[in-house]
């Protein structure tokens, strides 16, 4: 079969492939090919898609090797023709129509027209011409090192990889037409590293030509350019639960880690966690809750699946958060405990820079990123009002894969509306190590000697242990899931009593612990302003002098507890849930001698 496609799915191949004794594909798509860095990016995606088909299946593997599956990619803007022509012992087939090579496309759950020649001299000859034409014209090979290899190398790109006496190809890189429905949904972000490759590769009058040494040049330019440690972190980790592999950046991790190393993870973790004791202020809420984070983010790479699979259920997906939210004072530990969590799943612990959190933006990472976590540092509240908010109530993606979000703020972001408590996991930092003191600079020095020291052995023990577990189809409590694998592996490898922040914890836990930072800060002021507030048979009013402290206040309230009448300096609560939230209630209901009290107050 040779096939003339340009919308496809890759996953296509793998099944033809076990019918057909012979099979060649041209790939291509009109819509990406309008700029030089676009059309890396494609070819780039296309060959990461066919390297983690082929990965696993020996009899497609062995085809690509022995040449019998040819795959080839477009290099210009060609007819949006969509061709099949089938020979064999049975005779010779042409199919053509709007079917491209997809699954949904043959599936019979869209609306396809098809036409069929069935042994037709004429029509053979014509579309055999046609065919022929067009991959002579315009496209240029992909390698059989490019999907065999394993992993992604700009050596791989199909324009970049021709022969040394090759003449060289042209790529049209004219205007784009204009955005489909799909692109203006999900607008993908072109890599950093082809930033600027319209300057190693001009394109004159619409066409870019590529010979032996701007190919060489371009190469070595994006190389230079790729992501670096901390600066340009591009990653993307996808899941096989099938196969029980896990892909990092084409690399596939060892699950079966050695035991000394797991322990000796274990063990650099436990020291980590032991510095917050030389914190001011609840240091160990803070040890519970930063464990409780370490949770959530370690089942990141499966949360995408645990709320797609309720979606398909109908269930809740709220219990699922894709975001996740560490806020509060300075010098708290937000930061390191983010760059130290990632340095122990993937042995990298960059952020991303702050400008790419935007609505547009954030949408093509989490596509490029798949299922490796997206972190951002120290968020301002402007750039998290105008952009965050939309985000986090976006809870019906309808991806197969993608992140779950890191943002670590300061406590100048002190309010979240419920819209936000909801969806995100929050956690207010209220306990911190004065930057002034010895211990400080000694925690600093450990927690830079612990990343150095800190490998993933922890962290692929406990995707493989994850992996098993999540083969049982059921609804799950995602923090009592992940926090019940990470005691276990924690309690076989600690020596002597596991410290008390070290448990199994769930969403009913957080739900209950989530409002600490206003509830409070509501007993603070019934301490310290007893005289604002204000008891009257089933409500409490609450009056502030400052309307801005009042706004912020409600809006970190849960909406439950507050009733009717709420305006201008005044809140109004339901006593009976006020009492239940914080345990007890301002103005208790007096006595007889109380109410003499206050009617005979100043009295003589």
């Amino acid at each position: 079969m040779r096939v003339l496609t340009y919308s496809n799915s890759v996953s296509m191949i793998g099944r033809a492939a076990e019918l057909l004794d012979r099979m060649e594909i041209v790939f291509g798509c009109e819509d990406v090919i309008g700029s030089t860095a676009a059309y890396f990016q494609f070819q780039e995606q296309l060959i990461k898609e066919l390297v983690d088909e082929v990965r696993g299946k020996d009899a497609l593997e062995q085809k690509i090797s022995s040449g019998d599956v040819r795959l080839y990619v477009a290099t210009e803007t060609v007819n949006h023709e969509k061709l099949f022509l089938l020979e064999g012992e049975r005779g010779r087939r042409v199919i053509t129509g709007s079917a491209n090579f997809s699954e949904r496309a043959f599936s019979g759950r869209q609306n396809e027209s098809y036409i069929c020649f069935e042994d037709d001299p004429e029509a053979w000859e014509y579309f055999d011409e046609k065919y022929e034409r067009i991959k002579a014209a315009s496209t240029t090979s992909i390698s059989k090192r490019a999907v065999l290899a394993g992993g992604f190398s700009p050596e791989h790109l199909p324009a970049l990889s021709f022969e040394e006496d090759s003449g060289g190809i042209t790529v049209a890189v004219g205007k784009p037409p204009a955005p489909s429905v799909v692109h203006k949904v999900i607008v993908t972000r072109p890599s950093r590293k082809y930033e600027g490759m319209s300057q190693v590769i001009p394109s004159r009058n619409g066409r870019a030509n590529i010979d032996l040494q701007r190919a060489s040049r371009a190469i070595r330019y994006i190389k230079s350019n790729s992501r670096t440690e901390g600066a340009n972190p591009e990653e993307y980790l996808s899941v096989y639960p099938e196969s029980g592999e896990v892909v990092v950046s084409g690399v596939v991790l060892d699950l079966e880690p050695e035991k000394p190393d797991v322990a000796r993870d274990v063990r650099l973790l436990l020291e980590y966690f032991r510095g917050y004791e030389n914190f001011r202020g609840d240091a160990k809420k803070l040890a519970r809750d930063y464990f409780t984070f370490m949770a959530w983010l370690y089942a990141g790479p499966f949360v995408c699946d645990l709320r797609n699979a309720a979606l398909s259920r109908e269930e809740h997906v709220l219990d699922y958060p894709t975001f996740g939210i560490l806020y509060g004072k300075s010098n708290c530990g937000k930061s390191e405990l983010v760059r130290t969590l990632l340095v122990s799943m993937f042995q990298r612990e960059g952020f991303l820079k702050n400008e790419w959190f935007t609505r547009t933006r954030m949408e093509g990472l989490m596509v490029q990123n798949k299922r490796y976590p997206l972190a951002f540092d120290d968020l301002d509240r402007t750039r998290f009002n105008t952009h965050a908010v939309a985000l986090i109530k976006d809870d019906y993606l309808t991806l197969d894969e993608y992140p779950v979000t890191v943002l670590s703020m300061n406590a100048e972001q002190d309010t979240f509306g419920t819209e936000v408590r909801k969806r995100a996991l929050i956690f207010y930092t209220n306990a911190s190590l004065p930057d002034h003191v010895g211990e400080s600079r000694k925690l600093a020095s450990d927690v830079r000697r612990t990343r150095r020291e800190l490998g993933n052995a922890l962290y692929r023990e406990y995707l493989r242990r994850a992996l098993v577990a999540l083969r049982e189809e059921r609804s799950r409590d995602i923090l009592a899931f992940s926090s019940e694998i990470l005691h276990g592996i924690f309690a076989e490898h600690c020596e002597g009593e596991l410290p008390a922040w070290c448990r199994i914890t769930s969403m009913a836990d957080y739900e209950r612990s989530k409002h600490d930072k206003v509830r409070d800060e509501l007993l603070q002021l019934m301490r310290h302003a007893p005289d604002a507030w204000k008891r009257d048979a089933s409500k409490v009013v609450l009056r502030l002098a400052d309307i801005h402290d009042l706004r912020k206040l409600k809006k970190d309230v849960p909406d439950y507890l507050l009733a009717s009448g709420s305006r201008g300096n005044a809140l109004v609560f339901e006593a009976r849930d006020l009492e239940e939230f914080l345990g007890r209630l301002p103005l208790e209901r007096p006595g007889l001698s109380g109410l003499l009290a206050r009617l005979f107050k100043g009295r003589g």
